[in-house]
């Protein structure tokens, strides 16, 4: 039973999904101020980006002066993924915060 209270003790991620334009960000503000308002500590990010090594990241994915094979843009998505995850996201979770991202 160890393993669930840690679990329990841990925050939630939250992963909101849509294409461009389909109001994510509309969504996620919405979210974190009722969240917020209940009493939650709320950490909200995007991807690419959330860190600043993720927003250099993001600027050069979304460069359109700086064509990328498909193969680039995937790597630099998922190192921006890692360094999101390992700075940002994990601790939250880990102090119990609710992640938004």
């Amino acid at each position: 039973m160890a393993g669930i209270a840690n679990v329990q003790d841990r925050g939630a991620l939250i992963s909101l999904e849509g294409g461009e334009g389909a109001g994510k960000t509309t969504v996620l503000g919405a979210l974190r101020a009722r969240l917020e308002a209940r009493g939650h500590v709320v950490v909200s990010t995007r991807e690419p980006g959330g860190t600043p090594a993720g927003e250099a990241i993001r600027a050069l994915l979304l460069d359109p002066s700086q064509p990328l094979v498909p193969n680039a843009e995937l790597l630099l998505m998922f190192a921006s993924r890692a360094q999101l995850v390992d700075t940002l996201i994990e601790p939250a979770l880990a102090r119990g915060d609710t992640v938004l991202t």
